[in-house]
This record gives structure tokens, sequence and C-alpha cells, in this order.
């Protein structure tokens, strides 16, 4: 054991290495004008902007991601730069399946930017056929077909052209939903609100976790639990890259009396309601080329909140600080390097098992994916060397009548990749042996990369304990 533990020192400190001294400057590709005459003057003025393909999206939502406006004077060596950057800008906002960015010089020693969009289809309305289990692997582990929910689910992207989001979303089966959002980020070019409402019902829930893995209970004649949430945020964007949001929750819990029987500290110690207020800020940076698949660059997000603010009547206190650290860099022509570090800290050391928030649940170390590293402290260090097996093509599909889906990107990466992390619980079951200790999880993998944003990852992965298997992975979230 200390051996294992010894290695897991090594291996941190040099992916620390790795953090601070590769290169991670951005990477812009020199272009000439369209005219293709050579520059010989130092800078240039940013005479117009001309926008074309946005049938929907506004031209300031647009304008809003653009790291030049009309008016500006830019070096000529430092327009490539500013195109790449703008170009991922525009792709990262999910509204465009492609965008290129010309320029025209003008006989005045002025330039014209032209920038050409292919908006994304906004409308879905379609049925929901899903598994409640926490990833793909985990619900084809168990096979047990019981955990699927069914019902209807639509999403307005872009709504009213000003990057608003809207979903509704009503489903039964396996958990009861009704559910509504919307979100305006750009209400005033650099401020938006958001709110939510969402209320389901379990038949059954994990109760607690043995052997590392959830097990669940159900209820005979009533549900195991209900579950309600509101929230409204307020979000304010500072620059093009960094972004601050606060937000106000209530949520509650009402659980059946044979959930805490069997676990009186699902909820606050021997209740079964537990209802509370929470505020949170959340400070996020992102400059990575691409939020789907970087390749590039670097993110931060740090999340404050503080759960029980004494209004209500409940006894939950905690103050936890969320913190994420991505980078990633290009080591060779076709071979780049991902990492990402990430912790999370709180004050209380006993949270009721219904909130939760170690390993296995929105954050998974590969090779854990059947598994969960409860704690109310957890750490997480990721690695990942790719190699570009295919490099991204665009086909077009003749007989296809929708626009929005006739041209398609695709590329294929081969990986290799190395996980480590942590998760501290206070007098753990005995039978979550991977608590408390150092874990880590190794293997290959492939992974498929399309347009509407779809990452559709293929790995075969090997844990501490020496479990193996195959892992897929798809991030098809709505």
């Amino acid at each position: 054991m200390q051996k294992n533990e010894s290695g897991q020192k090594i291996v941190v400190l040099l992916w620390l290495v790795m953090l601070a001294t590769c290169s991670f400057e951005a990477y812009g590709r020199k272009l000439e004008t369209n005219d293709g005459r050579t520059e010989l003057i130092d800078s240039v003025l940013v005479k117009q902007i001309i926008i074309s393909g946005n049938k929907v999206t506004k031209s300031r939502v647009i304008l809003n991601e653009l790291e030049f406006e009309t008016g500006d004077t830019l070096w000529i060596n430092q327009i490539g730069q500013l195109i790449t950057r703008s170009r991922d800008n525009l792709l990262n906002t999910s509204l465009f399946n492609f965008v290129t960015i010309t320029y025209s010089k003008q006989l005045d020693e002025s330039v014209v930017f032209h920038i050409k969009v292919d908006e994304r289809w906004y409308w879905w309305v379609f049925p929901i056929f899903e598994h409640t289990d926490r990833n793909l692997s985990s619900f084809l582990e168990s096979g047990d077909w019981s955990r699927m929910n069914y019902g209807i689910y639509l999403k307005r992207d872009n709504f009213r052209g000003r990057k608003e989001l809207l979903k509704f979303r009503v489903k039964i089966g396996f958990s009861t939903q009704v559910s509504l959002r919307f979100d305006s980020p750009e209400y005033k070019r650099k401020s938006g609100w958001g709110a939510e409402v969402n209320a389901k019902a379990f038949t059954k829930v994990p109760f607690a976790t043995i052997d590392n893995r959830p097990m669940f209970v159900m209820v005979n004649n009533e549900m195991s639990q209900f579950y309600y949430k509101s929230a409204v945020n307020y979000s304010l964007r500072s620059d093009l890259y960094q972004r601050h949001r606060l937000e106000l929750t209530y949520e509650g819990f009402d659980v059946s009396d044979s959930v805490t029987q069997i676990n009186p500290n699902y909820l606050t110690p021997g209740d079964s309601k537990m209802d509370y207020l929470s505020i949170s800020y959340q400070y996020r940076f992102d400059k990575r080329d691409s939020k789907v698949y970087p390749l590039g660059g670097t993110s931060l997000n740090l999340s404050l909140t503080k759960n029980g603010l004494g209004i209500l009547t409940d006894e939950l206190n905690d103050l936890n600080l969320h913190l994420q650290f991505q980078q990633y860099a290009q080591l060779g022509r076709r071979w780049h390097w991902g990492g990402v570090a990430e912790g999370r800290v709180g004050t209380s050391d006993h949270l009721p098992y219904a909130l939760f928030q170690g390993l296995g649940y929105k954050s998974f170390m590969n090779g854990y994916e059947l598994y969960v590293l409860d704690g109310v402290r957890n750490a997480m260090v990721q690695n990942k060397i790719l190699f570009t097996l295919m490099e991204p093509k665009v086909k077009t599909i003749g007989f296809m009548p929708l626009t929005q889906f006739a041209k398609i990107h695709y590329a294929f990466y081969v990986k290799a990749f190395f996980d480590t992390g942590y998760a501290w619980q206070k007098n753990p079951d005995p039978t979550n042996n991977m608590v408390n200790s150092w874990q880590y999880g190794y293997g290959l993998g492939i992974d498929f990369v399309t347009f509407y944003d779809k990452v559709f990852s293929f790995n075969y992965s090997i844990n501490k304990l020496g479990y193996d298997g195959f892992f897929v992975h798809f991030n098809l979230d709505i």
C-alpha cells in the first residue's frame, strides 16, 4: 500500500512539472488577404465587419464573440491569431456548425472582415428514452431495464436569436419529472439572468453505498422520494473569456419513512423531510480552442456554495468550494496533451447521504465507471496523451433536405490516459475500501468527435484494484 501511494505522489509531481513547463501560447495561423497581396505595413484599421448566414442569430451576438471591432487598429502579424481565436469563440457558442472569417484589403489601407456562419438546427422536440444510471457502462453492467425513463422533451436553442435557452421536460418511469428552465446570457450584452423549476419523484433511490456501489431500495405502494428545486441566477460577462454567476436556490427532499429507517442519515439525522436555501458564486475563465473537445488552451472553474442560510427550519450548514483547472497543449503536429485537476472541500464532516458529491457522480475517474467514492472532500487529476488518427474532415450529404444537417464534420483521436483521485469520508462503511486512499486508473481509448458537440468515447481501462473493462461514454446530455 505504501509503495502504491508513493507512486501516486510521483505521478502527481510529474503532472505539475508538465503543467508548469509546457508552452501554452495560442497557436494562430498567418493568413493572406483575399486578393493574395503581400502586406507591407505594420497595422491596419478595421473599417467594416460584414456578417452573413445568420438567419436567426442577432448580429450583436456574433459581434460579442470577436477579438476585434469596427474602428480597431490591428497589427498585421496578429490578424491570423485574432481570426483563429474569434472563430473558436463563435463555435464555442454552440450556435453554428461552421464559421468562416476572411478579410479584404481596401485602397485606403483599411480592412473589411467577412464572417459567414452556418447556423444549427435550434428546435428539438423528441421522445425521451433514457437510462438513469450514472453512466452508460454502469447501466449496461446492471442490466436493470426498470431504470428507464420515458417522456417528451422540448428544447429551443438560440431562442429569439439572442443565445437564450428554453427547456421543458416531462417524463415518467424510474423517475417522474416535470422541469422548466430558461437562460438569457445576453440580456444586456454583458449581463444575463436565468430561472429553473424542477420536480422529481423516484420509485427507487440509492439509500447507501456498500462495496463501493450505490444500493437501491424500492418502497411498495408509494414513491421512495420526492425532490423539488427552484432557482434564479444573475450572470455577468466581464470580458470575452471571464464570467461570473450568482445563484439563489431552494431545494427540498421528502422521502419515505422506510428509507430513513434503513439509513437515518439519508437526510438530516432522523428526518424524512429536508428543505434549505443555498447561495452560490461561480467564476469561469475559459480560453480553450473548443469547449467540446479541446486541444489547446486553459480553463478555470471556481464555485463557492453555502448550503443552509439559517432561514428555514433545517439543520443543514455547509460551505463548500469546488475548483477545476484544465490545460491543453500541442506536443507535435498530431500530438496533444490534456490535463484536468479538480477538488472539492467543505466545512461539514457529516453531510446527508443524499448530498454526497464524491467521485463517480458528476466527476469520475476512468476505470471506476461502476463505482462511487463517497466523500465530503475529494480531489482528482486526469491526464491524457492524444494522437490525431484522422484530422477533422467535412462531408456533404447530398440527399439531406435540411441544410443544418447536410454538412457534417468528424475526426478520430487515439488516446492513452492516467487518472488518480482521493475521496475522504469520516467513518465510512468498512466495505467501501476505495475511500480514504489514493485510487488510480489507466488505459487506452479512441474518441469520435462530430458535429452538434457530440463525442463518442470507447475506452479500455484498468484500476488500482485490478478491475478492468471496456467502457463506452456518450456526451448526449439533454
